[in-house]
């Protein structure tokens, strides 16, 4: 007689007959059923049947009732394991059989539109455009195992129906949350520029809107990375713009400012498409202090021989392992060198400040090694200056491209960097930088003149950190000026557009040398402070206006006492938003507008993450639906 390997715990209620080994008797009623073969052959499913059929307790609760190691007669297992889910290809599987519930929902997955499905459907789709992963992610070995143990009742669905049902779906949704914020916006800010991919050469356009809530918080979405194929010309862009704005709902008049590059297709195509134009004060900045270092041919010479050096540790890993043994020796901080990038001069401004940190690393270095040249000592002086006299263009560049950076801002930078260039202090520290500083200087005077750009006075005017500080008295009044034409026209529901710009030019302003004695600050942020002081003496000069809800609130304004230059201008808004309705709303729609287009940049970088040299033929309508998604999801806190 063949033996009977009794693991299932149907076999409490039954027992081998003696004298057939094909039949087993019934505990409960004697009855014989056939096992239907025997050894291998023979099955218990006739067992569980007559069990069903005719002892419909017993067998409730024998397919609630674990199944035994062959050890413990009780029904029940002792090992601490017994309450772990079964893993198919684990030890469990072999040690405890699962119950006849387990067994028949471990065979079953899910469907494709089985709600728990779609749950993972989507959760699998945000982890594609969150971490930058292909969409054939869904399809890798890996991946695979990794949810077939995860989640065994769910199917990995397709790359085909990730792309094409999934991923649009996700970006349909966040574009309705993103658009449903949008519409509450009393205006709008964009930012716009353009980019091409290394990898396959595909264009795209950028285009960020900024905003504030009424709750005056300060928010900001990608509304479109949009394919850009075709000639990069004026005319083309200004159809993009509108293209966009009309995907969006958005009417051309509810758009405050452009912010872009000062690229001449682009200043072109914003022009065209009738939007108000802002330059973006960062690249500004670049292009500034590009054709000052331009201006002085030893600093030109002095960087391009840094560059050498740092070049040289940059491709070689045996003087870059050298380098830390000689910074571990002098005991100086153990950091590479930075190579820098033409687009970026604060990259340059990191090269030279990383540089002289471990001079005396790297000329330890090059003593041993011919073939590198040392800089002189007078490059070495003139690399020192250097530092000292960019330190606060870069310390404006790291603050504007913050993330609550502001237009408002624009005008205080400029006007203290002036001011800091011209000072007599900031000559003496930089002796060797005539040139470059008169350039600088000329640069800033020429690029950042603010006369017929009334958006940014107004902006400043209304920003509880600067005021009428760093205004001129002109200024000031055309800033008052625009604010009461803008109260006008809401009044008079007027349609036609007064902005004023025909004001005279901006005159330079000669502080009177017998007024006071001007002490001279060591700090750049002093400089700020030193024209906001000089400026408030005359924030009371201006001649007196008729009298109305407007004027009043201005005239209020103007006499509280101007913010910390840290402090959150929208906070303080929100705050102060029932003591001044009528100047609230006009904050929200200039301090809407941000002072670069530091976030197109970074839209940029994201694209550059998802295009890679594995990813190179992604279609540019998939790489602008994950660009969107990555970028918005976390902004509506992943509620879509």
């Amino acid at each position: 007689m063949t033996p009977v390997n009794k693991k299932s715990p149907i076999w409490e209620y039954y027992e081998i007959c003696s004298e057939n080994n094909k039949l087993a008797q019934c505990l409960l009623c004697s009855i014989k059923i056939s096992r239907g073969g025997e050894g291998k052959k023979a099955t218990t499913t006739s067992l569980k049947n007559h069990l069903k059929t005719k002892h419909a307790d017993q067998y409730a609760a024998l397919i609630n009732v674990p199944s035994t190691n062959g050890s413990n007669t009780g029904g029940t297992s002792t090992s601490t394991d017994s309450k772990m889910p079964a893993v198919p290809g684990t030890s469990r599987s072999k040690e405890q059989q699962l119950t006849l519930k387990e067994t028949s929902e471990r065979k079953l997955l899910w469907d494709i539109n089985d709600p728990k499905s779609i749950k993972y459907h989507y959760l699998i789709g945000e982890m594609i455009a969150l971490d930058n992963e292909p969409l054939s992610l869904v399809e890798r070995v890996g991946f695979q195992r990794l949810m077939a143990n995860a989640l065994p009742h769910y199917k990995v669905p397709g790359r085909t129906y990730m792309t094409e049902k999934i991923v649009p779906d996700i970006y349909n949704r966040v574009c309705a949350k993103i658009e449903a914020s949008i519409s509450q916006a009393a205006a709008l800010s964009v930012t716009s520029d353009i980019w091409t991919c290394q990898h396959n050469n595909e264009s795209f356009l950028s285009f960020t809107a900024h905003w504030i809530s009424p709750e005056f918080i300060l928010e900001h979405g990608v509304l479109a990375m949009k394919s850009f194929p075709g000639s990069h010309s004026g005319i083309n862009i200004a159809k993009e713009l509108n293209a966009i704005t009309e995907r969006w709902n958005i009417p051309q008049s509810k758009i405050h400012l452009l912010v872009h590059d000062s690229g001449s297709n682009m200043i072109k195509g914003v022009r065209d498409a009738g939007y108000d134009s802002g330059r973006c004060f960062i690249h500004s900045l670049q292009r500034a202090i590009e054709e000052s270092l331009k201006s002085q041919p030893e600093v030109q010479q002095m960087i391009a021989a840094a560059r050498r050096i740092v070049t040289h540790f940059n491709h070689s890993g045996l003087a870059e392992q050298k380098l830390k043994s000689i910074q571990q020796e002098l005991n100086l901080p153990n950091h590479q060198l930075v190579q820098d990038m033409s687009t970026r001069w604060n990259s340059t401004y990191y090269l030279m400040e990383r540089l002289l940190e471990q001079k005396r690393a790297v000329s330890l270095y090059i003593t041993d090694h011919e073939t590198l040249i040392n800089l002189t000592h007078a490059q070495w002086e003139l690399l020192e200056q250097c530092i000292k006299l960019l330190k606060p263009f870069e310390e404006i560049t790291k603050i504007t491209s913050s993330g609550i950076s502001c237009i408002s801002e624009v005008i205080p930078h400029a006007v203290t960097l002036l001011k800091y260039l011209g000072k007599a202090e900031t000559a003496e520290k930089v002796p060797n930088l005539v040139s470059m500083r008169s350039s600088l200087q000329a640069e800033l005077e020429r690029r950042f003149s603010f006369d017929e750009k009334n958006k940014y006075l107004v902006a400043t005017f209304l920003d509880p950190r600067f005021k009428t500080s760093f205004l001129e008295l002109i200024q000031a009044e055309r800033a008052r000026q625009k604010i009461f034409l803008e109260a006008l026209k809401i009044s008079c529901d007027e349609s036609s557009s007064t902005d004023d710009d025909s004001s005279p030019l901006r005159k330079k302003r000669n502080l009177n040398e017998n007024d006071k004695t001007i002490e001279i600050h060591d700090s750049f942020w002093n400089c700020f402070e030193e024209v906001a002081t000089d400026n408030m003496r005359n924030a009371n000069d201006e001649e007196d206006v008729e009298k109305n809800a407007v004027a009043n609130e201005l005239d209020f304004y103007l006499k509280t006492v101007r913010v910390d230059r840290k402090a959150d201008p929208y906070k303080w808004w929100l705050a102060n938003e029932k003591q001044y309705p009528n100047l609230s709303k006009f904050a929200k729609v200039y301090l809407s507008s941000p002072g670069s287009s530091v976030y197109s940049e970074r839209l940029f970088s994201e694209a550059g993450n998802i295009y890679d040299e594995k990813r190179n033929r992604l279609l540019p309508k998939n790489a602008e639906k994950l660009v969107f998604i990555h970028h918005n999801l976390p902004l509506i806190n992943f509620n879509y």
